[in-house]
């Protein structure tokens, strides 16, 4: 029977072909250390990202030890040292004098991608706030913070020194807001990005977008200076007329110093949006005192307000 005269092929191999066997062998062997070789290196690769992971899980421990223990009462800002955006959301919760905390995010150490973080946030990024007083709501992007923090406080408190009840003044402040959000801070942005943090240099970036920079100011400065002008005419009525005339400048009026704002008659969230970004324009080669001097006395009134002062520190 041809089953009882078969050896397994292995043992047939190595009984007809010696030779075969030996070079396979040192085939195996040279194999065998290469994949040690290989091995070492996969054994590095592995510990590199077990290290790795075991950083990120420590960095990011307060984050999840955070949103496991969050408070019952207040708001908690997520911020960064270096993000204008956040500080003015800390700038409307301070002005409010509503109870908060901030969580200033370590970039370097990956928290802004913690999972816990980017469920309230999807776009990784700062700012965003909790509303623990409302079932933990999370909101994120800073127009839509700040928007949500006068609404909410109008309708609680009926009325709210950052906002306003009439919907005419709403849509202009809101119109600020979004043109601070959309065209104001993006290009400055841009501008400091281009000249001091990308990885060559490109002087029509530079340019492009601190010109932009300067035309968004141009709107504002036009705006102000439109708003002095009325309320000239308006509180200094006995030289209104040489005013009209031309025949006395308006910087000769005792109310060419006297503070205006950009919707109504007291600063709102209009004009307190543009306090952070225009405390670094000047890193961008923008002189706002020499430029665009009724933004200048703007954001220096602002830059003095208590409530200003202590949320620009971090308190």
């Amino acid at each position: 029977m041809s089953g009882t005269n078969t050896s397994t092929p292995g043992h047939q191999g190595a009984s007809a072909n010696p030779q075969t066997i030996s070079n396979l062998s040192a085939g195996l062997k040279s194999v065998s250390l290469n994949d040690q070789q290989q091995n070492e290196v996969n054994l590095n690769l592995l510990q590199q990202q077990l290290q790795n992971e075991a950083t990120s899980q420590q960095q990011q421990s307060r984050i999840t030890h955070f949103f496991q223990n969050q408070p019952t009462e207040g708001y908690t800002l997520f911020s960064h040292r270096s993000a204008p955006n956040g500080f003015k959301v800390a700038i409307i919760l301070s002005e409010l004098n509503l109870p908060f905390n901030t969580i200033f995010l370590d970039f370097n150490n990956g928290e802004q991608r913690a999972p816990e973080f980017v469920t309230i946030n999807p776009n990784a990024r700062v700012p965003a706030l909790i509303d623990h007083f409302n079932e933990n709501t999370s909101i994120w992007e800073s127009g839509a913070i700040i928007l949500y923090l006068v609404s909410k406080f109008l309708k609680e408190n009926g009325e709210c020194p950052l906002w306003s009840d009439n919907l005419v003044e709403q849509s202009q402040i809101s119109s600020w807001v979004f043109f601070q959000t959309s065209g104001h801070a993006p290009m400055i942005g841009q501008a400091l990005h281009f000249r001091y943090f990308h990885s060559c240099p490109v002087p029509s970036a530079v340019e492009r977008y601190t010109d932009e920079v300067r035309r968004v100011y141009g709107v504002i400065e036009m705006a102000l200076a439109e708003r002095r002008e009325a309320l000239i005419m308006d509180l200094d009525v006995e030289n209104a007329a040489a005013y009209s005339a031309g025949t006395t400048p308006l910087s000769q009026s005792r109310y060419f110093d006297y503070p205006v704002w950009l919707v109504g008659d007291r600063a709102t969230v209009a004009d307190l949006s543009f306090v952070p970004w225009n405390n670094v324009v000047d890193r961008i080669g923008i002189n706002l005192k020499v430029e665009f001097p009724e933004v200048y006395k703007w954001t220096k009134y602002m830059m003095r307000r208590p409530a200003v002062i202590r949320a620009l520190r971090g308190d």
